[in-house]
């Protein structure tokens, strides 16, 4: 590795970790406007509304409205991402729900099932074809699934929904030629109309809370934009720069940033059916990763690495789901 390639790999890193730290601690944020019991239904109405104007201006300083017009001049790109848009905005709705309802533990059980939701769906609707190692770790995620479901007589599916829904909103970005800043501003385009209409509706019932407390509430609402766009302005200077087995192994910090977040610091309680669920997921995990660790070593050993004109760093990523999925959390 050259010194340009490996400034650019430490830089990527750099980035990635800011990104997925920043992502693992959005509970804290979420914990804090739940002292003043905002409904999770505003909390994401405000996300939405607070993160275009970001958005708009993070376009505007990287040249993109061309791009952002042409995608807005498209009836077939609007009616895809219209689609994505909704599964988006019930994966925040679910996200902000588990933060506020004192679930984090849960929700970061979901976010470690990620990449065995995205190979099941690769594998069911795009009829990719499942490496001889995914099938034991589909298997765990099973038996995690399974184990509360018939301990406690309760179906996790906080755990469940949060990675079905992202790895359907990757699927179906994965099909719209549509980079991911674009995508998810045009995303929150088509979201804001609603979202206004809805804090409007609420605030002229007497239930709205912006305005109606005090100036911190007010601020934190507002703030709710850069808790959406930083993490994923970095990720997405991090995914322009790192190869993408790196991303996928550095993903998992958000989760486990999460799990460590509802056990020390909001002091969830965490019953034994639930740190089964939780071994499993990491026994798969690990599974996963293994296997992605042996491939890249067989494809080295069996052929040169990527010249430098042509590496990672120079080129345009096309990001798996699960990176789609993490630059829209």
């Amino acid at each position: 590795m050259g010194e340009s390639s490996g400034r650019t790999f430490r830089t990527g890193l750099a980035f990635g970790i800011v990104a997925y730290t920043c992502w693992g601690f959005v509970p804290v944020y979420f914990n804090a406007v739940g002292k003043w019991n905002v409904p999770a239904d505003q909390l994401l109405a405000h996300r939405i509304a607070w993160s275009l104007p970001l958005l708009l201006l993070l376009t505007t300083a990287a040249g993109g409205w061309g791009e952002l017009l042409r995608v807005l001049r498209s009836p077939r790109l609007v009616g895809v991402l219209l689609v994505s848009s909704v599964l988006l905005a019930g994966n925040w709705l679910m996200y902000i729900y588990a933060s506020v309802t004192g679930q984090v533990a849960e929700a970061s059980l979901g976010y470690f099932m990620m990449p065995l939701v995205n190979a099941f769906l690769a594998t069911v609707v795009l009829k990719e074809k499942l490496r001889p190692a995914h099938y034991p770790a589909l298997g765990l995620i099973a038996v995690g699934v399974l184990v509360p479901t018939v301990w406690a007589g309760s179906f996790p599916w906080l755990a469940v929904t949060l990675p079905v829904t992202f790895g359907l909103y990757g699927l179906v970005r994965k099909q719209v030629p549509v980079d991911g800043m674009t995508g998810l501003t045009v995303e929150a385009i088509l979201m804001l109309g609603p979202s206004v209409g809805y804090l409007v509706y609420v605030a002229s019932q007497g239930d709205g809370h912006f305005g109606a407390a005090d100036g911190k509430l007010d601020g934190l609402l507002m703030f709710s934009g850069l808790v959406t766009v930083v993490p994923l302005l970095t990720f997405t200077l991090s995914i322009r720069r790192l190869p993408l087995l790196a991303n996928s192994f550095i993903q998992f910090l958000s989760p486990t940033v999460q799990f460590g977040l509802a056990l020390v610091w909001i002091g969830e309680k965490f019953d034994a059916e639930r740190w089964i669920a939780m071994g499993c997921t990491w026994a798969a995990v690990a599974v996963f990763i293994g296997d992605a660790v042996w491939q890249v070593r067989a494809g080295r050993s069996a052929g040169p690495a990527p010249s430098p004109a042509t590496g990672p760093a120079e080129q345009e990523p096309q990001p798996p789901p699960a990176a789609e999925l993490a630059a829209a959390r």
